[in-house]
Formats: C-alpha cells, structure tokens, sequence
C-alpha cells in the first residue's frame, strides 16, 4: 500500500530533469514553426511588391542592366587587385605543367610530352603516363629535349591551348 502512496506522490510531484528535453524539443518544434509563418509572411509580402505597379521614381533609381554589370565589374576587378596585393602568386590563376619538349618543328609551336604518375586502380602499382601537348612558342626559343613549363592560356588554334611560360632547362647542358 505504501508503495502506491509512493507512486501517486511522485506523479503529483514538479516536473523532474526527464521532462526537460522534451520540454526543450517542444520550444525547438514551436521556434520553427514560427520561422516558417515569418519566412511565408515575408514570401507574400515579396510577392505584393513585384505584382504592384513600380512608380517612374523608383524605376528611374534604379541602374540599368548595363551599369549593373559594370559595378559587378568592377568589384571582381577590386577583389582581385586586393587577393594579388596579398599574395602575388594569386594573379595567375592558369594551370602549370612541366616537360620535356618532343617537336618544334611547327612555326611558333612545340609539342610538348607531360609525364605523370598514375595509381593502377586494381593493383596498386604507380604507372608512368604521358600527354603530349601543342604549345605556342612566339619566338621559336625551345628545341627538342628541352625541359619546359607551359601555361594554361586562351584557345590559339585548334590545338593549342596552352603557352610558353618558361625554359627550365636546355637539352644538353
């Protein structure tokens, strides 16, 4: 009998640090319901101001296309000076790669072969692979063995994509 006194008490008694959660998962439940009647509230209110007629004054403040592209314009133009007065090797954002030229027999062009190491997807073994490349060489500089770097650059020709940027090391020497 005492044991059933004990029971009706403890029902009786204040709420115990087992309701707290759910207590707290209840005010999480209601603070999102909340955000979504904000957020459809804001929605409709966004929805009235496109479908309501725009005054001359406000369609006169506001920029046409064109400016609008030049202020963006110039802001990536801003954040880009400021990224390479931070650090210089941020201005070149182009693709880098080294090796060793195998042609140049074309005017202005070499060919160039991009060695890489290569992970064997089923054995595990590095293996060697090549890429040879068309590379615009304006002043017929490179000859064949040299070690070149070429540099990313916009489409020359059909072919070439990519362009002198440095003469690593000469054949021979």
């Amino acid at each position: 009998m005492a044991e059933d006194d004990q029971v009706a008490q403890d029902a009786n008694a204040a709420p115990t640090a087992d309701s707290a959660p759910a207590d707290a998962a209840a005010d999480v439940v209601d603070a999102a319901a909340a955000q979504a009647e904000t957020d459809a509230a804001e929605t409709a209110a966004i929805d009235q101001a496109e479908d309501a007629p725009a005054s001359a004054a406000s369609q006169a403040a506001a920029p046409s296309p064109d400016r609008l592209s030049r202020f963006v314009g110039e802001a990536v133009e801003e954040a880009v000076e400021e990224a390479v007065a931070v650090d210089p090797a941020a201005a070149s954002v182009a693709r880098a790669l080294t090796g060793v030229v195998t042609a140049n027999k074309a005017n202005k062009t070499i060919t160039v072969r991009v060695d890489r190491r290569v992970k064997h997807p089923v054995y595990g073994k590095f293996i060697r692979r090549s890429t040879k490349l068309a590379a615009h060489d304006e002043h017929n500089a490179c000859q064949l063995g040299d070690t070149v770097t070429i540099v990313e650059s916009r489409p020359i020709s059909k072919t070439k994509s990519w362009r002198l940027g440095a003469i690593v090391e000469r054949a021979g020497a």
